[in-house]
């Protein structure tokens, strides 16, 4: 599809989609049943998963044209890590636990924070469909490398090939975590079972 047919289809999707999220708002603030509200938290969830699907589209299609382009910023792994599971505790609706997990952090680390989020929202709605009640969003040091990490109780990877089968989530991935450079290094990512049980998936920037 060329860059314009893809703009076209994005937008029109996009206004479509702000509609919907306009619509749930007003209908959760009505006196709704349990049931009902129930209900609603669902289709909040899968109106975020498919804008979350849309945005990785573009990413990847951007990607195929010319390569992602990573633009650095001085952050905080801390207080980036903070933010990304304070966006995250509204999708477990109830039915999974996600909680925050951080080993020792460096205080400054430079990467792109757009990109990485983007990954990162990937892998955590990979593991929402597949996690039976706990998910862990988390950052940790290792080898000289910042590692984001997104770990499930889920039966493991063997059983969750059906979440990647079109090839977006994990090719987005790959394609921020290689558009992050140092001294020659590029970032990697796995996808792999943990031997603690369920799936883990980590983020190496250099």
């Amino acid at each position: 599809m060329n860059s314009a047919l893809s703009a076209a289809v994005a937008h029109d999707v996009k206004n479509r989609l702000v509609i919907l999220g306009e619509e749930l708002a007003r209908l959760a603030a009505l006196p709704l049943t349990a049931e009902a509200q129930a209900h609603v938290a669902t289709a909040n969830l899968q109106s975020t998963m498919l804008t979350s699907k849309l945005v990785e589209w573009l990413t990847v299609q951007r990607a195929s044209e010319g390569g992602l382009r990573a633009v650095p910023h001085e952050e905080v792994p801390e207080l980036f890590l903070d933010d990304l599971h304070s966006q995250a505790l509204p999708l477990g609706a109830g039915r999974v636990q996600i909680v925050k997990e951080a080993g020792e952090l460096p205080s400054l680390w430079f990467y792109d924070p757009h990109l990485v989020r983007l990954a990162i929202d990937s892998a955590l709605h990979n593991a929402l469909r597949f996690a039976r009640s706990r998910i862990a969003l988390g950052a940790r040091m290792e080898k000289g490398r910042l590692c984001f990490f997104v770990h499930d109780d889920g039966p493991g990877v063997g059983n969750e090939t059906c979440a990647t089968s079109t090839g977006l989530g994990m090719k987005l991935c790959h394609e921020v975590a290689q558009s992050h450079k140092n001294r020659g290094v590029h970032g990697n990512c796995t996808l792999r079972d943990d031997p603690r049980g369920g799936a883990i998936f980590e983020l190496y920037l250099p």
